[in-house]
């Protein structure tokens, strides 16, 4: 079984996507909105002279993450016009995957929009966060929503049969039988400016016999065929080599051992969320490697990765430019080892939210291993598989989920300790874990006894507050109220922790079928209908809805929080990015050993691990811009 690990040398960061998307669920009022609102109140009316012809193609899959960030929170992760803030605008935002919307939009309309924005619909100018590229490649990415490959492919072999010999296998308008006159579908300055309702009305006019069998689907796939002459949609590479080299080194890094024979590094080039090349090179005897002709793009990050020990280890992420087309990596491995001593918590948040009858209880752990093995695990009595971090939980915790696996899965439950089954490797937040459950309490009072059976470097505890909660933390220090996403938490925070029970005491809780006062407070002015709805159903039938709900929101919230504020944990906001990092490589390690079960084929294995590794890579480059 593959058991996978990727192994940075530098502080990358975790899941952005899953951040800049989710959280904006979380946020009572978008920033979006926020933003629009402040730049005043009307944006100049579509002005072609104002729109910037790019200089290069347009490339949808460097679009894909700057769409995510800034355009799916009202528009949609699928451009359907339905994003989390999507119901405080004045009116319904354009729905991109919709064909008949587009159909007289040309791609210098949808630049003039994204550019100086929409402010009378509360939609901000992106002239002030993106450049002129970065607003293209956003734009080719929400032009790709309305269709896709198959069309695409169908409309290839129309225009092959019935347009090319005018028009051009590429379409330049240099066919065999090309007229003066024809257009040049390349040509950037023409194509930004017509819409596929301009091209039909020409086509119709200038040769209608052509096509005329065709079908309204049949017209619709040839041009959305000839639009790709002047945008790469998402499922085409764009690719090319170029005179780039990445040489590099594998090192082992336990003392006292060699190199395994036979090794071979696969590097793996990634534009935004996206693998678009792949190579594989074999490792010499004295551990290096090297490959040549790679594309210099500037944008394109480059990752070396091999196999040993049933673990797949990876180099930091590689940049090539005109200016630099030359790196050099290292990539380091390990032996493997059973004893846990070298482990320890770098750092853990534990989140407290009390719904009415129950604790809704969040964790995240970032664990480390301070020794030169990676840990493999032990076996336990009863599971057939080897074990490796334990993290206990109490005997009454329900409804038990994780943000990458599931019990009996990936984890075990053994008693009162879960048990995870990844192997860490050496260095500091190598593996992480998000856990959530429920504790299920009478009255108004419960005490929790948090086990931690490592040394823990940090600790921080967030109790979401309550008009008469008490909370007593006797080995904690009590730092302040903290208000994250408008609601208010109280904050413990302590460092150099040894294995320890960490006990909280809480009176003040909300007892089962009651109202919950925060809900009421949300709803002021909202209309009277809303406060029978803050009355909590019985627990069986909202349980699995707070957990995926409600403590996903507190999660969200604080990783948000820290984020925008760098005040949760360590304080730091690089360090909260790269406790984050770990999420997209434990999902990698679960991918492949769904595909080492069998679960899953070749093709979807390659196919969803080249897009997690893309986020990893797009994660990373956006660190980079962050304040150290």
């Amino acid at each position: 079984m593959l058991r996978s690990f990727v192994r940075f040398r530098f502080l990358v960061s975790g899941v952005f996507l899953f951040v800049v998307v989710v959280a904006a669920l979380a946020w009572p009022k978008s920033t979006y909105i926020a933003r629009a609102q402040d730049q005043g109140p009307q944006s100049p009316p579509y002005d072609a002279g104002q729109v910037t012809v790019p200089e290069e193609v347009p490339w949808a899959v460097k679009g894909r993450s700057l769409y995510m960030e800034n355009c799916a929170p009202c528009h949609g992760i699928a451009g359907l016009g339905d994003g989390p803030t999507a119901a405080d605008l004045p009116s319904p935002p354009a729905a991109f995957a919709d064909r008949v919307a587009m159909w007289e939009k040309s791609p210098g309309m949808l630049f003039h929009t994204a550019k100086f924005g929409r402010l009378e619909k509360l939609m901000p100018p992106w002239a002030n966060q993106m450049s002129d590229d970065e607003i293209w490649n956003t734009i080719a990415f929400a032009w790709s929503l309305h269709t896709d490959q198959s069309e695409v492919r169908t409309g290839a072999t129309l225009y092959a049969e019935s347009c090319a010999s005018c028009h051009g296998d590429g379409g330049a308008g240099d066919g065999p039988e090309a007229t003066a006159t024809i257009p040049d579908f390349t040509d950037l300055s023409y194509t930004t400016f017509a819409s596929q309702a301009d091209w039909l009305a020409g086509w119709q006019t200038a040769h209608p016999e052509v096509g005329q069998e065709w079908s309204v689907n049949d017209q619709s796939a040839a041009l959305e065929y000839i639009r790709t002459f002047s945008y790469l949609p998402p499922w085409e590479s764009g690719y090319r080599p170029g005179t780039g080299v990445v040489s590099g080194t594998i090192v082992n890094g336990t003392s006292g051992t060699t190199l395994p024979d036979d090794l071979v590094v696969a590097l793996d080039a990634y534009a935004g969320f996206d693998r678009i090349a792949a190579f594989t090179t074999t490792v010499t005897a004295e551990g290096t490697f090297e490959f040549r002709e790679l594309a210099l793009d500037p944008d394109i990050a480059y990752l070396a990765s091999t196999v040993t020990g049933g673990i797949s280890y990876s180099s930091d992420f590689i940049s090539l430019s005109p200016d630099a087309a030359q790196a050099e990596t290292t990539i380091a491995v390990y032996e493997g080892t059973t004893d846990p001593s070298a482990l320890r918590v770098n750092r853990s948040h534990l989140i407290l939210d009390s719904q009415p009858g129950a604790l809704i209880v969040g964790q995240i752990y970032t664990f480390g291993n301070v020794g030169d093995r990676t840990y493999m695990g032990q076996m336990l009595e009863g599971v057939d598989e080897p074990l490796t971090v334990a993290l206990p939980v109490p005997v009454d915790a329900q409804e038990i989920s994780f943000e990458s696996g599931s019990l009996g899965g990936r984890f075990h439950r053994v008693g009162q300790v879960i048990y995870d089954t990844l192997p860490v490797v050496p260095g500091t937040d190598t593996r992480q874990i998000i856990v959530r459950y429920a504790i299920p309490y009478s009255g108004t009072a419960y005490d929790l006894a948090q086990e931690f059976v490592y040394p823990v470097d940090q600790l921080t505890l967030l109790v979401a507050d309550l008009p008469n909660l008490q909370v007593d933390v006797p080995s904690m220090e009590f730092v302040d109220r903290q208000e994250i996403q408008g609601n208010s938490y109280l904050l413990w925070r302590q460092t150099g922790l040894e294995p320890q029970v960490i006990n909280v005491s809480m009176r003040g809780l909300l007892e089962r079928g009651s109202v919950d006062p925060r809900a009421v407070q949300g709803s002021a002015g909202s209309g009277a209908a809303t406060t029978a709805a803050a009355v909590a159903p019985p627990m069986e039938a909202w349980m699995i809805w707070v957990m995926v709900g409600s403590v996903a929101v507190i999660l969200l919230g604080l990783i948000g929080f820290a984020l925008r504020r760098g005040t949760v944990a360590s304080g730091n906001r690089r360090q909260d990015l790269q406790s984050l990092r770990t999420r997209l490589i434990e999902e990698i390690a679960h991918l492949d050993d769904r595909h080492a079960t069998g679960e899953l084929d070749d093709d979807d294995w390659l196919g969803q691990r080249a897009q997690l590794k893309g986020q990893l890579v797009e994660v990373t480059r956006r660190l980079g811009r962050s304040p150290h």
